[in-house]
This record gives C-alpha cells, structure tokens and sequence, in this order.
C-alpha cells in the first residue's frame, strides 16, 4: 500500500525545509507519495504542488488584511485537497495564520496526525500561541529549529523534537573561483546585500540599500530569487545579481560585509561567518501592534541565539541610507560605527552553529524524517 505525505510550505524559507524533508523522505521511502503547497525546490523535490506558496506569502500583520478574503478560500481549498488525497500525515511549515486553519479544518473531517515544522516565536510574542497550538488547533507534534523552544510547549502536553536548523546543512565552503565567475575586482573588497525574501520587503528596502552602497568602492553583490532579479537589477545596475541557489551561499562566504533585512538570512550569514547589519521596515501601524506584543528587544536570530547584541539592528526609522553607510563603513574595517571593534568573529559564528545542530549530531533532515515516519502507521 502507497503511503501519502501532504506538505505545506508558505514561504521561501519553508520551501527550503519542506524540500530538504521531501528528499529525505523519498531516501527513506521512495515510493511515497508527496502533495502540497510550495515553491520551486519543493516542486523539484518530487511534491505534486496544489499551487504556489507565492498565493499565500503576505508578510505583516497590516498588510494581511486586503487579502483576507482569497486567502480565506485557498484555506477551504486546501482543507478540500487534503481530504481528497487522504494522506498518512499532514506536515505544515511555518506560516500558522494559514497552516493553523487548514489543520484544524482538516481535523474536523480526517483523523490523520498532523505534524507542524518551526515553533512559532511563543519566546518572542503572543506565549498564549503554545496553548492554542496544542489545545485548539490539536498539532500531533512539533518539530523545533532551536534549543531552548521545546519547554514552551511540552508543558502543554504537545510533543516538541528538536530538529535543528537547515543552514547547518548547506555547503558553506570557499570557493575561489567565484571572484573570476562572477567577474569581480579581486582588489576590491565585498558587499552582500540581502534586502528581503518577500516582494513587500524588497518594496521598503531596496531603494534604501541601494542609497546606502550608490558611492561604495566595493564590489556589490545580491544574492536574490529569479522573480526579484529585474527590479534589482535596474535599481542597482552596477551590481552582481545572483539567482543560483549554490552561488548564493558561495556569495555570501566571499563577502567581507552584508547588510540585511531581518529574518533567517542572518543565520545564513553566520554559517557563512560574514559580519552583517540587520535592517528592517514594516508598515507603521504593524510597528505600533508588535510593540504591544513583543517580550523581546532584538530581532536579529543570532542575537535572540547568543543571549546579547552583537550583531547592530537599524529598523524603521534607524533603518535610512545615511546611517546604515556609516555602519557599513566601518564594518568592512572590522568595527562598530564608535570605532569599537565588531564582535562578529569566526569562533562567534561557531557557536552558532553548534547551538543549531540537534544534541545526537544528526542532520536537520534526517531528524525531521524520522518524527514525520513515525506517524506513517
């Protein structure tokens, strides 16, 4: 008998998880049978796409509400979807506004497990999320990206495995010949810029980044997805426009200094051990809402992860081209603006990395494939 899989990712970063899972999940059962919602690497990875993620990646709390009404039915008709194909287990990354629905939905007319790939931030804002999570939405399991996440939830009585993080899966390797590829001044230093994922996040920072490197003597390079290259590209035309996914992550070891819009790419950053800037702007009213909500003070992951701030955060109003230049200056020379010097070293960056990788020293993937199979009756 054929066992079914149904796997529903929201965004990039959960195209990524639900494609590393996917293959890991093939290597272990190859005749699986996979369905969801994703992007591009999911599709590649063997999963039979509802639709794109891309019809329900709307970031901000704001910004959510004039697409209220579509998303709504793209709930309905994933909840239909799943309970056509009948699958062994339901597995949704990330993205609860919309994963939280579908399973409760589902669970309403399937008695199938579901399990839920990445905590939400209970440690940041909203605690009460753990409750509902396990209560009312009724998760099977809860797979966790960080160490310190499963006490908030297991309290609850919902089962929570840390998995790790996948950027402790990628190559993060030098390669010298990428200055030659990519056609840089190899006695110029570089500048990685990495204004955001999503399409409303390009909106508010790029024109900022682009400000803030127009007079730099560096080499400017930005890794970014295929769909945001053109507008990145007449915005910075002196730039380097990267879209491959292996040269992006070999981009990012190459640079001497990133500046970035806040979210998982500063993990990336750190497995890459370049020192970075993090910046971000969100609608105002989105600001005035979260500040209500929020427990913590940093926003940056590596920062949330080491306990301190070493990594400098420029958001909304700090978040401007005149500044972050300053920042970024000195940063290529190894510094803070005061001309302190920058924490942001290698041996920094490692304990990052040991604080991503699950205590058995097992892959992200292969930690998560063992939790979804033992669903699999």
């Amino acid at each position: 008998m054929t066992r079914k899989i149904y796997i529903i990712a929201g965004e990039a970063s959960g195209d990524l998880l639900g494609s590393n899972l996917a293959n890991a999940l093939i290597k272990q059962q190859p005749d699986l049978m996979l369905r969801g919602i994703g992007g591009d690497l999911m599709r590649d990875s063997n999963v039979d796409l509802l639709f794109p993620y891309d019809e329900i990646a709307v970031m901000g709390l704001i910004e959510l509400i004039p697409h209220i009404r579509r998303i709504k039915k793209l709930i309905q008709k994933t909840i239909d979807d799943i309970c056509a194909f009948k699958p062994d287990v339901l597995v949704t990354i990330d993205s609860p506004g919309f994963c939280n629905r579908v399973i409760a939905g589902v669970k309403a007319r399937l008695n199938i497990p579901c399990v839920h790939y990445v905590a939400p931030s209970v440690w940041a804002w909203r605690p009460k999320r753990a409750y509902k999570l396990a209560k009312w939405v009724r998760v099977d399991h809860l797979m966790c990206l960080f160490p310190f996440e499963p006490p908030y939830f297991t309290v609850h009585g919902l089962p929570a495995t840390v998995v790790g993080h996948p950027v402790i899966s990628m190559d993060w390797s030098k390669d010298d010949t990428l200055v030659e590829t990519l056609g840089l001044n190899p006695l110029k230093k570089s500048i990685c810029l990495l204004p955001g994922s999503r399409r409303g996040e390009i909106k508010k920072h790029l024109a900022i980044f682009a400000e803030t490197v127009k007079d730099s003597d560096a080499n400017i390079i930005i890794p970014t997805f295929d769909k945001f290259a053109g507008e990145i590209k007449t915005a910075l035309p002196f730039a380097h426009v990267i879209t491959d996914t292996v040269l992006k992550q070999k981009a990012m070891v190459l640079c001497d200094a990133a500046l970035a819009a806040s979210g998982t790419v500063s993990l990336e950053l750190a497995m890459a051990k370049t020192p970075m800037i993090i910046a971000y702007r969100a609608s105002w009213l989105t600001v005035m809402l979260l500040k209500r909500l929020l427990t913590i003070t940093s926003v940056c992951l590596v920062n949330i992860l080491l306990g301190k701030k070493v990594v400098l955060e420029y958001l909304q109003e700090a978040c401007n081209a005149k500044d972050l230049k300053i920042a970024l200056t000195a940063l290529l020379d190894g510094k803070n603006p005061d001309g302190t010097a920058t924490e942001q070293t290698p041996e920094l960056f490692d304990q990052i990395r040991h604080l991503l990788t699950p205590s058995d020293g097992k892959m992200p993937a292969e930690k998560a494939t063992e939790v979804v199979l033992s669903y699999v009756k």
